[in-house]
């Protein structure tokens, strides 16, 4: 009977002693699998191609080296956050970078380059700005006649490729300018718009097609305003002009001059 007893306990310790060495080396496996990905990426997934998209303002190697971005990198350990923000800070006419990587070698780099929509006076210069704010270049009064000037707000500093600043309390008329300036581009009305007048974020207008005064009142519902506008204004014939009143977001109400 002893005998039988020294055998279950003798199995049982065997069974502990070999769950033990299985906790053990499961750790030191993971240890070295991990160790063996990390070997892998780093000798085999080199960066040999570097292709740029959307660029017309900019060479290729002008935005390559602006990302910081270089043949022989690891594909996998490149911090694309990082080179999209310098290829915007670099180069004052991108406003969006996307980076995707492509197995097993191959990187893109995707811009969209910043077009000038308004214009805006700091410090008795004219400056042209894009949608998302950023300063472009200073312009002459011929060329800023081109744009929409942005009246009513107060920025006191420019520089290439920075964006407009303003104090906490004017901080609502620029969100509301980003807006405008935002469906303006997206619309495809640069040529349509003229004098932003933003001094007062609740009766915000702007010239539009040189026939109407186009009121939108406060801050809310501005693409759908925008959408309004433009069914209002292919309704009206070729010869109108006056005010559209879009500050009631259910209706426009036309008053012609």
């Amino acid at each position: 009977m002893s005998n039988t007893n020294d055998y279950y306990k003798k199995s049982t310790e065997r069974g502990e002693r070999k769950a033990a060495r299985s906790t053990l080396y499961r750790p030191l496996t993971f240890f070295l699998i991990i160790v063996a990905i990390i070997f892998t990426m780093s000798v085999f997934f080199k960066v040999s191609k570097i292709e740029v998209s959307g660029n017309s303002k900019y060479s290729k190697e002008q935005i390559i080296s602006a990302s910081g971005i270089h043949t022989g990198d690891n594909l996998f350990f490149i911090n694309r956050i990082g080179a999209g923000s310098r290829v915007v800070v670099k180069l004052p006419y991108i406003d969006s970078v996307k980076i995707t990587r492509s197995l097993p070698n191959s990187v893109t780099i995707t811009v969209e380059e910043s077009k000038a929509v308004a214009c805006i006076e700091v410090a008795d210069e004219l400056w042209s700005i894009s949608q998302t704010g950023k300063f472009l270049s200073t312009l002459s009064e011929k060329d800023a006649e081109l744009l929409a000037q942005v009246r009513g707000i107060s920025v006191s500093e420019a520089q290439v490729g920075g964006l407009i600043t303003v104090t906490d309390d004017e901080k609502p008329k620029l969100d509301y300018l980003l807006d405008i300036l935002y469906q303006v581009q997206a619309r495809s009305l640069v040529d349509k718009i003229a004098n932003i007048n933003i001094s007062d974020v609740s009766d915000v207008s702007f010239e539009f097609d040189e026939r109407f005064v186009v009121k939108l009142g406060e801050n809310n519902n501005t693409e759908y305003k925008f959408g309004k506008l433009l069914s209002a204004v292919s309704q009206l014939k070729a010869d109108d002009a006056g005010t559209l009143e879009l500050s009631d977001t259910n209706k426009v109400t036309f008053r012609p001059n």
